[in-house]
């Protein structure tokens, strides 16, 4: 099977909340104007950086509800501050489209999305693939799919946004900001291997900041470790708050998976997103569960109040352990890019926070 062969295989479109519609307005003069950014093999910030510089406004004007893949076709709502309808329009990038212009009271910020479309092309089948394929779409039609997080929440090139989260709930904040320095991907360029290897082997910050120059945050930390060699507190704060919040949730989530990877149930439940005012109790039929996880991985509870970092402490919330992908409906296809070969289109819409990897990983598995 091929996932991705081609940025148009993969389409995702936001869906805000109705009751969004309040917020919009007739008023020229309002504050914000939200647009939707289709964009094509752009990551967002990438993306949102281009429009700043085309416009000439900073990019802190753009608020958005969620990031999206670079390797897809994506359609979202932006709001923008301060900038005219008329100069939004002018706005001319390769693989960018901005459209759909509206006034509105107010901008639009993490987690504002309800819900994600999505419509994926899975290429290179067999005849095989397609009677397991449509078994077990079947099956998730009937029985929905465990809710787990997918690869992209542990980071896509370095799998390791959940190991320096647990170093800083840990309060190991060296091994926290060298685990971010140094780990090797394979999936990494060459040069920013070599510059892990080089740093890992010398710890030498002068060469290791000519050898990461112009990659953050990499330089971000590196700049503030010569200044203040043993300040790990200082230079991770160095990094935005949102970035230092996202380890602390990837580890969360590997909890998360590892609870919901040992669960034998049929049916849904709730699986806590550990944290310090997590109840395990109020989880009866899966605490024994939960304490176990806890206990192979060394965490308690009370960690989750981060002394070193208290903005980054996690109060814990809940996930449900089987999700229902809205509407999925599938199509076989001869295949077009792959001789003698199958595809197959599946669409399907998701509530915010699960994964359609996740949904494809499942029905393929």
């Amino acid at each position: 099977m091929k996932l991705k062969q081609i940025p148009e295989d993969f389409v995702v479109k936001e869906i805000l909340p109705k009751s969004f519609d309040q917020y919009l307005s007739e008023n020229p003069d309002s504050k914000y104007v939200w647009f939707t950014l289709k964009k094509k093999n752009w990551d967002l910030f990438n993306a949102l950086k281009a429009i700043a510089k085309q416009l000439n406004v900073s990019v802190k004007r753009f608020g958005y509800a969620g990031t999206k893949d670079k390797n897809a076709v994506t359609y979202q709502t932006i709001s923008v501050f301060g900038v005219p309808i008329e100069k939004l329009r002018s706005v001319k990038i390769k693989d960018i489209e901005l459209s759909d212009f509206r006034y509105a009271n107010r901008d639009i910020g993490i987690g504002d999305l309800e819900a994600n479309r999505f419509e994926i092309t899975i290429r290179d089948l067999t005849k095989d693939d397609e009677k397991r394929v449509k078994s077990a779409a079947e099956k998730i039609k009937k029985n929905g799919i465990v809710n787990f997080f997918g690869y992209q929440r542990f980071g896509v090139n370095r799998a390791i946004t959940h190991i320096v989260g647990k170093y800083i709930i840990k309060n190991d904040l060296k091994n926290a900001v060298w685990t971010y320095l140094t780990h090797v991907s394979k999936k990494e360029d060459k040069r920013k291997t070599d510059a892990r290897k080089r740093l890992k082997e010398s710890f030498d910050i002068d060469q290791a900041l000519k050898d990461f120059s112009g990659i953050k945050p990499e330089i971000v930390l590196l700049n503030h470790l010569k200044k203040y060699p043993n300040d790990y507190a200082g230079a991770l704060r160095k990094l935005p708050i949102g970035m230092r919040k996202m380890f602390i949730h990837a580890y969360q989530s590997f909890l998360w998976n590892d609870i919901a990877k040992k669960i034998k149930l049929r049916g849904n439940v709730k699986i806590p997103m550990i944290g310090y005012e997590t109840d395990i109790e109020k989880y009866p039929k899966i605490k024994n569960i939960i304490k176990d996880v806890l206990v192979s991985e060394n965490i308690q509870l009370e960690d989750f109040k981060i002394k070193s970092m208290p903005e980054l402490s996690c109060k814990g919330d809940e996930r449900d352990f089987i999700v229902f992908p809205k509407g999925l409906k599938y199509k076989f296809e001869k295949d077009d890019m792959n001789k003698n070969r199958l595809k197959v289109k599946i669409e399907f819409e998701l509530p915010k926070g699960s994964y359609a990897t996740e949904v494809i990983r499942q029905m393929f598995q």
